[in-house]
């Protein structure tokens, strides 16, 4: 903590990522006594931060014109062994129990009738509402298009649970069923027009509201409501640059890890609304405690959910603004010629489902409606990092998570889940294809041994290495070869190290011979642990 609080910002932002301050000139060691860093400490008070705001015009064309992917720059915001930290930003969760999954954040519960309703708002893409229910808790309401009953509202419920389990900030959203008589309205309420006006609200603003929200056979509406966060709002956070009053934010937000390779899961739920407006900060804490914790939300467009209407099939596919490449190809085909995603299929019998399919899904090139500069510098490393934690959730834990969905048809269910687990096996193809996905590297019996993810998820066949081992000079950072050995036994003259010194190993494929992992032990003990981990892509 001390050696943390001593550095300037751009050099604490270098010990935070581990692997990348190796390159570093002028470190005495190369591996700190503390490494991997587990957490990342917070330096400083976030008190006096202010409320930012993002223009969802000029962010929308700003970032439309910037669709080109920049040159590759390592990630920052990750430990020696090139895993997240827990931080304000993001916490290691998985892999959670049934029960874990299905409760995700939520420790509230629903809103408890009466609803006062106490603001309503026009603007957007779909009308809404704030209430203050018995207790006294704020919960922002949602609807469904008349068109697709249940699929908003469970969209909203299953990305919120499925991003927590996955390790981010999110709030509390329920399915609320409530009957119409449920809703008061304040004497002080107000509606938000489209020009962004507030105007004293009636009941029969209230009433056109409500009359375009699907009905329940028992004659209830059926709504998604959001808790309130806790702590002082401060606007959202953007995926680049830094906030300058927070003395805890010292990396690019596009150089994050944990920002780069959400895209990977974004694009498993398909949720292609992946923008800066779709976020939020606050400050929780008073005082010298005081902290800004990151949140995503709104997912109501994703799965085969647009919000307003089923997911448009270009949604994911495209970016709302074709790129020249794209218009080029329209251009000399005269747009005859269909794309696999033009030809899909969706299962219109079960709305609300809307359209989500494996048709056209392709993980390497999935976009959001526009471009995300986090995502535009994901690197193979990154995605790598994001399909490990799409690949954690098993199919058992898959459904749990989409029964919290609530749909009233069992086989809106079972096509969700099914879709779902198609999409997770091709990411796990795709992006452990790039690079070697071996994990849970051990010393065992004088034998190196790890987990090919590949092999273990069923998605790739295992690859065969070979072995280049090493003494490391933990100062110099100067690596020593142990000639004449290639197997996975570790060499005799390694064995014997004392407490303290450091070997590793560079496993190699042997047919994809640009796709390495070069891992590194600590002798702590009898024990060697591993205490860094590099890989370079195919």
């Amino acid at each position: 903590m001390v050696r943390l609080q001593q550095c300037v910002r751009k050099t604490l932002s270098f010990v935070l990522v581990g692997v990348a301050c190796q390159a570093t000139a002028g470190i005495a060691q190369q591996y700190r006594p503390d490494d991997p860093i587990q957490k990342v400490p917070e330096i400083g008070t976030a008190q006096n931060a202010g409320v930012q705001s993002i223009n969802a015009i000029y962010d929308f064309m700003y970032h439309s014109a910037k669709y080109k992917t920049p040159p590759a720059t390592p990630s920052l915001g990750v430990n020696t062994l090139g895993e997240v930290p827990d931080s304000s930003w993001f916490t290691n969760r998985l892999p959670l129990r049934r029960e874990e999954l299905q409760k995700g954040v939520r420790v509230h519960g629903g809103p408890q009738p009466p609803f006062t309703v106490v603001a309503a708002k026009t603007e957007g893409v779909t009308p809404g509402f704030r209430i203050k229910d018995s207790r006294g808790l704020t919960y922002f309401i949602k609807v469904d298009p008349s068109t697709n009953p249940e699929m908003a509202t469970s969209a909203d419920v299953m990305g919120a649970l499925f991003l927590y389990a996955a390790g981010y900030n999110v709030p509390e959203n329920y399915i609320l069923l409530a009957h119409r008589e449920d809703f008061r309205l304040s004497e002080k309420a107000t509606i938000t027009a489209l020009s962004g006006k507030k105007h004293p609200m009636n009941r029969s603003q209230l009433e056109k509201i409500l009359d375009a929200v699907p009905v329940e056979s028992d004659g209830r509406v059926r709504l998604m409501a959001s808790l309130s966060m806790s702590g002082r709002i401060i606007g959202p956070f953007r995926y680049e640059f830094v906030r300058s009053d927070d003395p805890n934010d010292l990396i690019p937000h596009d150089r994050r890890r944990d920002l780069r390779g959400l895209e990977v899961l974004f694009a498993w739920l398909n949720h292609t609304d992946a923008k800066g407006d779709n976020s939020l900060d606050s400050v929780e804490g008073k005082g010298s405690d005081a902290r800004i914790v990151h949140h995503l939300l709104d997912f109501g467009d994703s799965f085969g959910s647009d919000s307003d209407i089923a997911k448009d099939p270009r949604h994911g596919q495209e970016f709302w603004l074709p790129t020249s490449r794209e218009q080029a190809n329209r251009a000399m085909t005269l747009g005859l010629v269909p794309t696999s995603w033009e030809k899909a299929k969706y299962p219109h019998h079960l709305p609300a489902a809307g359209n989500f399919t494996t048709t056209g899904f392709d993980p390497l090139t999935w976009k959001p409606n526009y471009p995300n500069p986090a995502f535009l510098e994901m690197t193979p490393q990154d995605a790598y990092w994001g399909a490990k934690r799409v690949m954690f959730f098993s199919n058992e834990d898959i459904r749990a998570i989409v029964e919290q969905g609530q749909f009233s048809n069992p086989e809106v269910t079972d096509y969700i889940t099914k879709i779902l687990i198609a999409r997770r096996d091709l990411i796990g193809k795709a992006w452990f294809s790039q690079v070697a996905p071996l994990e849970d590297f051990v010393v065992a019996d004088g034998r190196l041994r790890f987990t090919d993810l590949g092999e273990k998820y069923g998605v790739l066949s295992a690859s065969i290495y070979s072995y280049s081992w090493f003494s490391f000079d933990n100062q110099s950072g100067h690596k020593s070869p142990v000639a004449g050995v290639s197997s996975d036994a570790v060499p005799a003259a390694l064995t014997s190290s004392s407490e303290g010194s450091f070997m590793g190993c560079t496993l190699t494929d042997t047919i994809q011979m640009h796709r390495t992992v070069t891992v590194v032990f600590r002798r702590d003990g009898d024990q060697w642990k591993p205490v860094g981990i590099e890989r370079t892509p195919l």
